[in-house]
């Protein structure tokens, strides 16, 4: 495989991150495809957004519209990007991000409590080619 080194503790998917303006009429065009909520709505005030997860036949999705006043999602939906994160549960979310800056990503938002995770935190970096990566710090 190249030269290309793997971190040490394992990446594992959680989810696919849904730019949306309303989570309830999101969920409605999710629905025909066999998705639906997984627990309830939560707010997450340090990022200025409100979400919901969904299960279904692909891989768990978390829609996102922004809280009042902030602008979290707003900008990927100018831009008609709608899937704008991909998520990963880490072991040792420090050590991950550290390995993912000597691969030469960028930290777009350090470690912060997430609300969605029991306050387990979580990080954003965007990596060279511009892919948006959420890391969450495993239980």
């Amino acid at each position: 495989m190249n030269n290309l080194s793997l971190s040490k503790s394992s990446l594992k998917f959680h989810h696919l991150g849904v730019a949306c303006r309303d989570v309830e009429k999101e969920l409605s065009i999710w629905a025909p495809l066999g998705y639906g909520p997984e627990g309830s709505t939560f707010v997450d005030s340090n990022q200025g957004v409100r979400g919901l997860f969904l299960q279904g036949p692909g891989p768990r999705l978390e829609l996102l519209e922004d809280l009042s006043g902030r602008k979290t999602v707003a900008p990927w939906l100018e831009k008609g990007v709608k899937v704008y994160h991909t998520a990963f549960v880490v072991n040792d979310i420090w050590k991950e991000i550290e390995f993912f800056i000597q691969k030469q990503a960028r930290v777009v938002t350090p470690p912060i409590p997430g609300s969605a995770f029991d306050g387990r935190l979580i990080a954003f970096l965007m990596l060279k080619n511009l892919a948006l990566v959420e890391l969450i710090e495993g239980s």
